[in-house]
Protein backbone atom coordinates (compact mmCIF):
# COMPACT_ATOMS: atom_id res chain seq x y z
CA UNK A 1 0.00 0.00 0.00
CA UNK A 2 2.82 2.80 0.94
CA UNK A 3 4.23 2.46 -2.45
CA UNK A 4 0.61 3.65 -4.12
CA UNK A 5 0.62 6.25 -1.37
CA UNK A 6 4.22 7.79 -2.15
CA UNK A 7 3.56 7.78 -5.80
CA UNK A 8 0.59 10.16 -5.19
CA UNK A 9 -2.56 7.90 -5.88
CA UNK A 10 -5.08 7.89 -3.33
CA UNK A 11 -6.35 4.84 -1.57
CA UNK A 12 -9.73 3.65 -0.96
CA UNK A 13 -10.12 0.38 1.77
CA UNK A 14 -12.65 -2.67 1.23
CA UNK A 15 -13.60 -4.70 4.19
CA UNK A 16 -13.28 -8.02 4.25
CA UNK A 17 -15.42 -11.26 3.77
CA UNK A 18 -14.93 -12.80 7.78
CA UNK A 19 -15.56 -16.74 6.06
CA UNK A 20 -12.38 -16.01 3.71
CA UNK A 21 -10.34 -12.93 5.27
CA UNK A 22 -10.53 -11.92 2.04
CA UNK A 23 -11.45 -8.62 0.40
CA UNK A 24 -15.08 -8.96 -0.85
CA UNK A 25 -15.02 -9.18 -4.48
CA UNK A 26 -18.72 -7.92 -4.66
CA UNK A 27 -18.13 -5.26 -2.10
CA UNK A 28 -14.86 -4.65 -4.32
CA UNK A 29 -16.78 -4.20 -7.08
CA UNK A 30 -18.93 -2.19 -5.54
CA UNK A 31 -16.54 0.92 -5.07
CA UNK A 32 -14.85 1.00 -8.14
CA UNK A 33 -14.94 4.46 -10.05
CA UNK A 34 -14.08 6.22 -13.11
CA UNK A 35 -10.88 7.20 -11.13
CA UNK A 36 -10.41 3.63 -10.07
CA UNK A 37 -6.63 3.45 -12.09
CA UNK A 38 -5.11 0.33 -9.69
CA UNK A 39 -6.29 -2.44 -7.37
CA UNK A 40 -4.09 -3.93 -5.22
CA UNK A 41 -5.51 -7.71 -3.76
CA UNK A 42 -3.76 -8.98 -1.09
CA UNK A 43 -4.48 -13.03 -0.94
CA UNK A 44 -4.32 -13.40 3.16
CA UNK A 45 -2.77 -16.48 4.60
CA UNK A 46 -2.37 -18.66 1.95
CA UNK A 47 -6.03 -18.26 1.12
CA UNK A 48 -7.86 -16.24 -1.95
CA UNK A 49 -11.37 -14.27 -2.77
CA UNK A 50 -12.94 -14.86 -6.15
CA UNK A 51 -9.74 -13.42 -8.18
CA UNK A 52 -10.98 -14.60 -11.37
CA UNK A 53 -14.71 -12.30 -10.77
CA UNK A 54 -11.52 -9.66 -10.20
CA UNK A 55 -9.49 -9.97 -12.98
CA UNK A 56 -11.97 -9.83 -15.65
CA UNK A 57 -13.52 -6.77 -14.58
CA UNK A 58 -9.96 -5.15 -14.52
CA UNK A 59 -9.59 -5.87 -17.94
CA UNK A 60 -13.11 -4.63 -18.71
CA UNK A 61 -12.45 -1.42 -17.41
CA UNK A 62 -8.84 -1.35 -18.14
CA UNK A 63 -7.53 -1.34 -14.35
CA UNK A 64 -4.14 -2.53 -13.58
CA UNK A 65 -4.58 -5.26 -10.79
CA UNK A 66 -1.54 -6.28 -8.09
CA UNK A 67 -1.35 -9.61 -6.06
CA UNK A 68 -0.35 -9.20 -3.40
CA UNK A 69 0.99 -12.57 -2.67
CA UNK A 70 3.59 -12.34 -0.25
CA UNK A 71 1.41 -14.66 2.15
CA UNK A 72 0.45 -17.16 -0.30
CA UNK A 73 3.07 -18.23 -2.43
CA UNK A 74 2.32 -21.35 -3.92
CA UNK A 75 -1.77 -21.49 -3.38
CA UNK A 76 -3.30 -22.51 -6.51
CA UNK A 77 -6.69 -21.07 -7.54
CA UNK A 78 -8.61 -23.21 -10.07
CA UNK A 79 -5.47 -24.69 -10.77
CA UNK A 80 -3.41 -21.70 -11.54
CA UNK A 81 -0.66 -19.78 -9.23
CA UNK A 82 -2.01 -16.89 -7.08
CA UNK A 83 0.01 -14.16 -8.09
CA UNK A 84 -0.16 -15.14 -12.10
CA UNK A 85 -3.66 -13.68 -12.50
CA UNK A 86 -2.92 -9.63 -12.34
CA UNK A 87 -0.59 -7.73 -14.72
CA UNK A 88 1.82 -8.27 -11.27
CA UNK A 89 2.69 -10.63 -8.42
CA UNK A 90 4.43 -9.98 -5.37
CA UNK A 91 5.97 -12.22 -3.18
CA UNK A 92 8.02 -11.90 0.48
CA UNK A 93 11.12 -13.97 1.45
CA UNK A 94 10.71 -13.07 4.52
CA UNK A 95 12.23 -15.96 7.42
CA UNK A 96 8.84 -16.72 8.77
CA UNK A 97 6.41 -17.07 5.23
CA UNK A 98 6.49 -20.30 2.84
CA UNK A 99 10.15 -20.06 1.74
CA UNK A 100 12.74 -17.66 2.73
CA UNK A 101 15.83 -15.73 1.45
CA UNK A 102 16.71 -14.53 4.79
CA UNK A 103 14.88 -11.15 3.50
CA UNK A 104 13.11 -9.33 0.10
CA UNK A 105 11.44 -11.12 -2.46
CA UNK A 106 10.30 -11.52 -5.59
CA UNK A 107 7.54 -9.94 -8.61
CA UNK A 108 6.72 -11.12 -11.12
CA UNK A 109 4.44 -9.51 -14.41
CA UNK A 110 2.78 -10.41 -17.65
CA UNK A 111 4.46 -8.31 -20.12
CA UNK A 112 8.32 -7.91 -21.48
CA UNK A 113 7.77 -4.30 -21.21
CA UNK A 114 6.97 -4.17 -17.32
CA UNK A 115 9.73 -6.63 -17.35
CA UNK A 116 11.97 -4.10 -18.59
CA UNK A 117 10.52 -1.68 -16.20
CA UNK A 118 10.90 -3.07 -13.06
CA UNK A 119 14.36 -4.88 -14.20
CA UNK A 120 15.40 -0.86 -14.68
CA UNK A 121 13.72 0.16 -11.27
CA UNK A 122 14.92 -2.22 -8.48
CA UNK A 123 18.86 -0.35 -9.75
CA UNK A 124 18.31 3.13 -9.58
CA UNK A 125 16.36 3.33 -12.93
CA UNK A 126 19.36 2.61 -14.26
CA UNK A 127 19.42 0.58 -18.04
CA UNK A 128 20.20 -2.90 -17.20
CA UNK A 129 21.04 -5.13 -20.11
CA UNK A 130 20.76 -4.49 -24.24
CA UNK A 131 18.45 -2.15 -25.10
CA UNK A 132 19.46 -0.50 -28.39
CA UNK A 133 16.76 1.33 -28.30
CA UNK A 134 17.26 3.39 -24.96
CA UNK A 135 20.81 3.55 -25.69
CA UNK A 136 21.06 4.78 -29.59
CA UNK A 137 18.63 7.67 -28.20
CA UNK A 138 21.89 9.18 -26.29
CA UNK A 139 24.58 9.15 -28.31
CA UNK A 140 26.29 11.48 -26.73
CA UNK A 141 26.14 9.17 -22.84
CA UNK A 142 28.27 5.76 -22.27
CA UNK A 143 25.53 3.31 -23.11
CA UNK A 144 26.93 1.57 -20.07
CA UNK A 145 25.28 4.05 -17.70
CA UNK A 146 22.16 5.18 -18.92
CA UNK A 147 19.13 6.30 -16.40
CA UNK A 148 15.99 6.31 -18.01
CA UNK A 149 13.47 6.54 -14.84
CA UNK A 150 13.33 6.82 -11.23
CA UNK A 151 14.41 3.60 -9.35
CA UNK A 152 15.41 2.22 -5.83
CA UNK A 153 18.51 0.24 -4.58
CA UNK A 154 16.65 -3.22 -4.88
CA UNK A 155 18.93 -5.61 -6.40
CA UNK A 156 19.04 -8.89 -4.40
CA UNK A 157 22.16 -10.73 -3.46
CA UNK A 158 23.89 -13.81 -4.64
CA UNK A 159 23.61 -15.31 -1.20
CA UNK A 160 19.65 -14.36 -0.99
CA UNK A 161 19.11 -15.77 -4.50
CA UNK A 162 21.67 -18.88 -3.84
CA UNK A 163 19.05 -19.37 -0.38
CA UNK A 164 15.75 -18.86 -2.18
CA UNK A 165 16.86 -21.09 -5.10
CA UNK A 166 17.41 -23.92 -2.82
CA UNK A 167 14.25 -23.32 -0.55
CA UNK A 168 12.16 -23.32 -4.24
CA UNK A 169 12.99 -26.98 -4.50
CA UNK A 170 11.44 -27.99 -1.04
CA UNK A 171 8.43 -25.64 -1.23
CA UNK A 172 6.24 -28.62 -2.17
CA UNK A 173 6.94 -30.67 0.70
CA UNK A 174 6.78 -27.17 2.65
CA UNK A 175 3.01 -27.06 1.78
CA UNK A 176 2.70 -30.57 1.94
CA UNK A 177 3.70 -30.31 5.97
CA UNK A 178 2.27 -27.46 6.81
CA UNK A 179 -1.02 -28.19 5.61
CA UNK A 180 -0.64 -31.44 7.27
CA UNK A 181 0.03 -29.72 10.57
CA UNK A 182 -2.69 -27.52 10.14
CA UNK A 183 -4.98 -29.79 9.82
CA UNK A 184 -3.45 -31.90 12.73
CA UNK A 185 -3.71 -29.46 14.97
CA UNK A 186 -7.59 -28.13 14.28
CA UNK A 187 -8.45 -31.73 14.19
CA UNK A 188 -7.08 -32.52 18.16
CA UNK A 189 -8.62 -29.47 19.25
CA UNK A 190 -11.84 -30.21 17.94
CA UNK A 191 -11.99 -33.87 18.88
CA UNK A 192 -11.02 -32.88 22.61
CA UNK A 193 -13.36 -33.45 25.47
CA UNK A 194 -13.34 -30.29 26.39
CA UNK A 195 -14.47 -28.58 22.89
CA UNK A 196 -17.22 -26.38 22.93
CA UNK A 197 -16.95 -24.25 19.70
CA UNK A 198 -14.28 -21.94 21.34
CA UNK A 199 -12.79 -21.59 18.69
CA UNK A 200 -13.80 -20.41 14.65
CA UNK A 201 -11.31 -21.75 12.37
CA UNK A 202 -10.73 -20.33 8.97
CA UNK A 203 -11.65 -23.09 5.74
CA UNK A 204 -10.26 -22.43 2.49
CA UNK A 205 -12.40 -20.95 -0.42
CA UNK A 206 -14.13 -22.25 -3.12
CA UNK A 207 -11.38 -23.07 -6.15
CA UNK A 208 -8.24 -22.54 -3.97
CA UNK A 209 -5.76 -25.37 -3.18
CA UNK A 210 -3.97 -23.44 -0.02
CA UNK A 211 -0.36 -23.01 0.75
CA UNK A 212 -0.83 -22.07 4.34
CA UNK A 213 0.92 -19.35 6.22
CA UNK A 214 -0.62 -19.72 9.45
CA UNK A 215 -3.27 -21.09 11.66
CA UNK A 216 -5.71 -17.99 11.76
CA UNK A 217 -8.57 -18.20 14.98
CA UNK A 218 -11.60 -16.75 15.75
CA UNK A 219 -12.59 -16.37 19.46
CA UNK A 220 -16.06 -16.90 20.36
CA UNK A 221 -17.43 -14.01 21.44
CA UNK A 222 -18.05 -14.58 24.88
CA UNK A 223 -14.64 -14.59 24.95
CA UNK A 224 -13.68 -11.38 23.60
CA UNK A 225 -13.25 -8.86 26.81
CA UNK A 226 -9.88 -11.91 28.16
CA UNK A 227 -8.84 -11.82 24.60
CA UNK A 228 -5.78 -10.40 25.36
CA UNK A 229 -5.17 -11.83 28.85
CA UNK A 230 -5.74 -15.34 27.29
CA UNK A 231 -2.97 -14.55 24.26
CA UNK A 232 -0.28 -13.06 26.91
CA UNK A 233 -0.85 -16.91 29.08
CA UNK A 234 -0.16 -18.92 25.19
CA UNK A 235 2.86 -16.13 25.15
CA UNK A 236 4.34 -17.21 29.20
CA UNK A 237 3.95 -20.82 27.52
CA UNK A 238 5.98 -20.70 24.57
CA UNK A 239 3.20 -20.60 22.00
CA UNK A 240 3.10 -17.86 19.93
CA UNK A 241 0.62 -15.51 18.48
CA UNK A 242 -0.16 -12.65 15.91
CA UNK A 243 -2.73 -10.08 14.73
CA UNK A 244 -4.33 -11.24 11.62
CA UNK A 245 -1.96 -8.98 9.79
CA UNK A 246 -2.77 -5.96 11.74
CA UNK A 247 -5.74 -6.07 12.77
CA UNK A 248 -8.16 -3.29 10.92
CA UNK A 249 -5.38 -1.58 9.36
CA UNK A 250 -7.51 1.85 9.81
CA UNK A 251 -6.68 1.90 13.43
CA UNK A 252 -3.18 1.65 12.76
CA UNK A 253 -1.02 5.24 13.83
CA UNK A 254 -0.14 5.45 9.95
CA UNK A 255 -2.97 5.44 8.79
CA UNK A 256 -4.23 8.17 10.63
CA UNK A 257 -0.91 9.84 9.87
CA UNK A 258 -2.09 10.11 6.62
CA UNK A 259 -5.59 10.43 7.25
CA UNK A 260 -6.56 7.33 5.10
CA UNK A 261 -10.39 6.68 6.32
CA UNK A 262 -10.83 10.64 6.09
CA UNK A 263 -14.77 9.94 6.03
CA UNK A 264 -14.43 7.35 9.17
CA UNK A 265 -15.84 4.58 7.58
CA UNK A 266 -17.04 1.83 9.65
CA UNK A 267 -15.42 -1.56 8.44
CA UNK A 268 -17.07 -3.86 10.54
CA UNK A 269 -16.04 -7.25 9.31
CA UNK A 270 -12.01 -6.07 9.60
CA UNK A 271 -13.03 -4.60 13.05
CA UNK A 272 -15.06 -8.23 14.37
CA UNK A 273 -11.52 -9.82 12.91
CA UNK A 274 -9.19 -7.50 15.07
CA UNK A 275 -11.20 -8.04 18.05
CA UNK A 276 -12.02 -11.99 18.05
CA UNK A 277 -8.77 -13.06 15.61
CA UNK A 278 -5.39 -13.89 16.01
CA UNK A 279 -2.74 -16.50 14.50
CA UNK A 280 -0.72 -18.84 15.11
CA UNK A 281 2.48 -20.41 12.87
CA UNK A 282 2.42 -23.55 11.55
CA UNK A 283 6.05 -25.26 11.38
CA UNK A 284 7.70 -26.55 7.94
CA UNK A 285 8.36 -30.10 9.96
CA UNK A 286 6.34 -32.47 11.07
CA UNK A 287 4.36 -31.66 14.74
CA UNK A 288 4.65 -33.78 17.25
CA UNK A 289 2.20 -35.85 19.79
CA UNK A 290 4.16 -33.80 22.38
CA UNK A 291 3.59 -29.99 20.51
CA UNK A 292 -0.15 -31.27 20.10
CA UNK A 293 -0.48 -31.81 23.70
CA UNK A 294 0.79 -28.66 24.64
CA UNK A 295 -1.46 -26.74 22.44
CA UNK A 296 -4.69 -28.89 23.42
CA UNK A 297 -3.88 -27.81 27.30
CA UNK A 298 -3.09 -24.43 26.96
CA UNK A 299 -5.50 -23.99 24.14
CA UNK A 300 -8.26 -24.89 26.49
CA UNK A 301 -7.10 -22.58 29.46
CA UNK A 302 -8.87 -20.26 28.21
CA UNK A 303 -12.25 -21.04 29.92
CA UNK A 304 -10.04 -20.17 32.93
CA UNK A 305 -10.39 -16.49 32.79
CA UNK A 306 -13.94 -15.71 32.15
Amino acid sequence: MWPLIQTGLKPIFIDVDKKTLNVDAEELIKKISKRTKLIMLVHVLGNSGDIIKIRNICRAKKIILIEDTCESLGTKYKNKYLGTYGDFGTYSFYYSHQITSGEGGMIVCSSKEDYKLLHSLRAHGWSRGPNERINSSYKNLDSRFVFINSGFNLRPTEIAAAIGLNQFKRLNKFILVRNQNRRKIIDRIKSSKKWNNQFQFLTESKNVKPSWFGLAILLDDKYIKVKNIFLRYLEKKGIETRPIISGNFLNQPAAKLYNLNKNHINFSNSQEIQDKGFFIGIHTKKIDKTQLNKIEKHFFEIDKFI
